[in-house]
């Protein structure tokens, strides 16, 4: 593997790893709404800077705005669904479902780019959906909020695989930079309004956790992890890039009961493994259509 693609992949592990415990954090001390529109306020206008010091502008032909909208309002509609689920699941689950997104990133190849897919990854996706079955028992006995939230953490990540796809058509020869800087605009836009609507909450005495937490985003968790993510969308199949999220599930779960004493549930562990697995058994597949 080219080196400069390694390096982005390890960055985005490590920063990949530490955003759900971002999150829950950040949802801990604010209201979600407010969380959401700090960190992508904050990194559209880093991301802005970047490109100023960079002596670049931000390209505006009717190509490019379809890919600022497009990944805008995907990171826009995933993040709200995933900050307002922080209030009610753990921040290991937040990581934990988000690891389907390769085995949903493959449905959606296979639908828009007509990527034919192997009776493996069939497999593979129909053992890691029956682990996001289990986990939603678990969380059936539970409280409602544990539920619906689990349930917009499932589409967030829909969202997310499914724009991955369509960057793969339309961001082909566009700059990352660029396209990062877009779509943190057009997702403030977006956050902005959700905030408005959700009453403007606003706090009195800011935590510093969730102040710094914010910060973390904006900075690592959207500027550089994002950038990095579009480039190797770019430089990668789409599907490999989702990869990343074999490992992330496993990070988050254990900062998580380490650093913010999250428990773990026997069903929670169960559905996590066969999750882990279908992306083992996915990671064969793709290691076998290799020439």
């Amino acid at each position: 593997m080219n080196p400069h693609i390694s390096s982005a992949y390890l960055t985005l592990i490590l920063v990949w790893s530490t955003t759900a415990l971002g999150i829950k954090w950040a949802v801990m001390g604010l209201p979600f709404s407010l969380a959401l529109l700090g960190r992508f306020g904050l990194a559209a206008l880093l991301a802005l800077s970047v490109l100023a010091w960079r002596r670049q502008s931000l390209p505006l032909q009717r190509s490019d705005l379809r890919v600022y909208a497009i990944a805008g309002c995907a990171s826009a509609l995933s993040m709200l669904g995933t900050f307002w689920a922080a209030q009610y699941i753990s921040s290991g689950m937040v990581a934990v479902v988000y690891g389907l997104i390769p085995l949903a990133t493959a449905m959606f190849s296979r639908w828009i780019l007509k990527t034919p897919l192997q009776g493996l990854e069939y497999l593979a996706i129909a053992v890691g959906f029956s682990g996001l079955v289990v986990i939603f028992g678990q969380k059936l006995s539970l409280t409602p909020e544990g539920f619906y939230g689990l349930g917009a953490l499932l589409l967030s990540a829909i969202v997310q695989s499914g724009a991955a796809v369509l960057l793969k058509v339309h961001a082909q020869g566009q700059s990352p930079v660029a396209v990062n800087a877009g779509a943190l605009t057009v997702g403030t836009c977006i956050c902005a309004a959700i905030w408005l609507l959700a009453g403007a909450p606003m706090v009195e005495d800011l935590p510093l956790r969730s102040a710094a937490a914010v910060v973390y985003l904006a900075s690592l968790g959207s500027v550089l992890a994002f950038s990095l993510y579009y480039w190797l969308i770019r430089e990668c199949r789409p599907i490999s890039v989702a990869l990343i999220s074999l490992i992330t599930p496993v990070t988050s779960l254990w900062l998580g009961n380490v650093l913010n004493h999250e428990a773990f549930h026997r069903d929670e562990l169960i559905g996590t493994g066969l999750i882990l697995f279908g992306l083992l058994i996915y990671g064969l597949a793709i290691h076998r259509k290799k020439p």
